[in-house]
């Protein structure tokens, strides 16, 4: 019996030396590839303050495209007012949390409110203190390239 402890606990502090082992050579090659990064990042700042200025821009023209694509639904009614872009209507509910619990615990719908709950409710079946919304909000084609092919082979 003493034997078989001192085998297991042989074989237990070999196994700790194989998980020390394991972790430095983990720790070497997580240092390692943080300094491989730092080294890139350095190489390439240029290119990624070129890569944030461009993803701003990016967002900027996508901002008054939507922008513009929603004014175009509100003169024409279209959803879809140029090739590329279109208009999804979207239910916006306006209530006032306290008289929503209210409702719900007269309705014995729940002690509180559960949000996700009470607006699929809402939207199935009219509530007093809900007033229902529609908001146009604009989308945009992933890839617009084809759209302005498409529009210089016409």
């Amino acid at each position: 019996m003493a034997e078989e402890v001192k085998e297991q606990t042989i074989s237990l502090l070999d196994q700790i030396k194989e998980v020390v082992k394991a972790r430095e050579q983990r720790f070497r090659l997580g240092m390692a590839k943080q300094r491989s990064y730092e080294q890139w990042l350095d190489t390439n700042l240029e290119l990624m303050g070129q890569l944030a200025i461009a993803e701003n821009q990016v967002a900027e023209q996508e901002t008054l495209l939507r922008e513009l694509t929603v004014r175009a639904y509100n003169e024409t009614g279209s959803k879809q007012p140029a090739p590329g872009v279109s208009v999804k209507l979207f239910q916006i509910l306006d209530y006032d949390p306290k008289e929503a619990l209210k409702w719900a615990m007269s309705h014995q719908v729940s002690l509180s409110l559960d949000k996700k709950s009470f607006e699929s409710l809402a939207k199935a079946t009219p509530i007093e203190c809900v007033t229902i919304s529609e908001e146009p909000r604009a989308q945009i084609a992933t890839d617009l390239s084809k759209v302005l092919e498409e529009k210089e082979v016409k």
